[in-house]
């Protein structure tokens, strides 16, 4: 039987119709979701590499959502427009996130000035009192604004002098996040050798021996980088159960 052109045109209207309104109510549900919880990273380019990671792992995970809100080259001994307006800003305008990773320090080995212009030597006593200042203005922000938080320390690098001093910033770190009841993630020896060394080769995901670390000794790999993600998401179940 022959069908008129404006009964075909009503069909085809009528089937995008359905299908702009499923979609929308697909969406709708999506955004509704009150399951999907919220992870925002901060801190330097060791948390960037960290945030990539969370987002390649989770990329198939419904419950999490990852924000990447780093800045490469970011030391708490720089101006606070690096380290601490990204985090003022993010919990004054996206209150969308219920979980933080932060990560610095691999920029902050360095002497600094402090509130009143005085020039502070690196590992000096009034350098430490300032540093730790600077790490408890982000932890107020953060847990000021409900946040469950994740502090990633610094990890072993290839230069002895180097991971000495990483140790020296984590001891802050470690001791100013557990005043405000955060989570101290040690990540020293995520990747080492048999005696707790650097090694630049480890196992992946999957068991595979490959390159953990980059050349300069300091930064991860991809796959590197997907480990410390495993060792955050395998965290984030008892943050959560302990309402922290």
């Amino acid at each position: 039987m022959r069908e008129f052109g404006w009964l075909r045109q009503a069909r085809r209207l009528g089937a995008v119709v359905l299908l702009v309104g499923v979609c929308a109510v697909g969406s709708a549900r999506a955004d509704d979701d009150t399951t999907m919880k919220t992870i925002v990273v901060f801190g330097d380019s060791q948390a960037q590499g960290i945030a990539g990671g969370l987002q390649r792992v989770l990329l198939d995970d419904p419950q999490y959502k990852v924000l990447n809100r780093t800045h490469p080259g970011a030391a708490l001994v720089h101006s606070d427009t690096e380290w601490l307006a990204p985090v003022v800003n993010f919990v004054a305008k996206d209150k969308m996130a219920q979980i933080a990773v932060v990560m610095f320090g691999a920029n902050d080995r360095l002497d600094m000035r402090d509130e009143t212009g005085s020039y502070l030597h690196f590992r000096t006593d009034a350098w430490r009192d300032a540093y730790a200042r600077r790490a408890d203005k982000i932890l107020t922000a953060l847990s000021g604004a409900g946040l469950k938080l994740i502090w990633c320390g610094n990890p072993i690098a290839r230069s002895p002098t180097y991971s000495d001093d990483m140790k020296y910033i984590n001891d802050i770190y470690a001791e100013e996040v557990a005043k405000f009841g955060g989570e101290f993630l040690p990540l020293w020896s995520v990747i080492v050798d048999n005696q707790g060394q650097f090694t630049a080769y480890g196992p992946d995901r999957n068991g595979v021996t490959e390159r953990m670390r980059n050349d300069d000794g300091i930064h991860f790999t991809a796959a590197g980088y997907e480990i410390i993600a495993e060792r955050v998401i395998s965290m984030l179940p008892s943050l959560q159960a302990n309402g922290r």
